[in-house]
């Protein structure tokens, strides 16, 4: 009787884990809730597209074609041209209407890479329309400008003032002058970086 007891004990002992196990089954299925989800979205990136006398310079960064050197008048030097003493100008026209972050623009002037008029010299600046602002570096200068977000004016014009310096301080000479205007070439160069401002 003894191992029927046992046996018993043992088949009940079988039977409370079985149903254990069958709970926690059943449990596990059937008593929790399971969700799963996922999503998406779309950031907008904000714009940065100048536009430089009128040219796209993102997708063309050469913008040679629209600048154009005006000289002033002179009565004792043909209309259009350039000889020492000559002093004239260009426009550069910034739009920075679709940027949307703020940066800086830097702007520098040279004389170009043919050019072998020496004397050739940039005296100054203004901003729209505004006081001339007098370079202190006249062969290389360098202006930067900082913009913020949301300026109110994100169209300006920049003229820079040039000049055949004929003066005391000029280095070429009569000779040099002479040569310059046989087989000579006057040239500038006008290089814009536009960096965006970290945040």
């Amino acid at each position: 009787m003894n191992k029927i007891f046992k046996n018993r004990k043992f088949r009940l002992l079988l039977a409370c884990i079985s149903l254990l196990l069958l709970v926690d089954m059943i449990q596990d299925s059937y008593a929790k809730y399971i969700s799963s989800t996922d999503a998406e979205s779309n950031l907008t990136i904000a714009s940065w597209s100048f536009l430089v006398n009128n040219q796209d310079v993102i997708n063309n960064s050469n913008f040679s074609n629209t600048i154009t050197p005006v000289l002033d008048q002179n009565n004792n030097i043909m209309s259009g041209k350039i000889a020492p003493t000559s002093t004239g100008y260009i426009d550069v026209t910034i739009d920075s209407s679709n940027v949307e972050v703020a940066f800086n623009e830097q702007i520098s002037l040279s004389t170009g890479a043919s050019n072998t008029v020496d004397d050739l010299i940039f005296t100054g600046y203004k901003l729209n329309n505004g006081q001339t602002i007098a370079f202190t570096n006249n062969t290389n200068p360098t202006i930067t400008v900082n913009h913020n977000i949301n300026e109110q004016l994100t169209v300006n014009t920049y003229r820079f003032f040039i000049e055949w310096n004929d003066g005391p301080n000029s280095t070429m000479d009569n000779s040099d002058d002479v040569d310059a205007a046989t087989s000579g070439v006057a040239n500038i160069e006008v290089n814009i970086n536009f960096i965006q401002r970290a945040s």
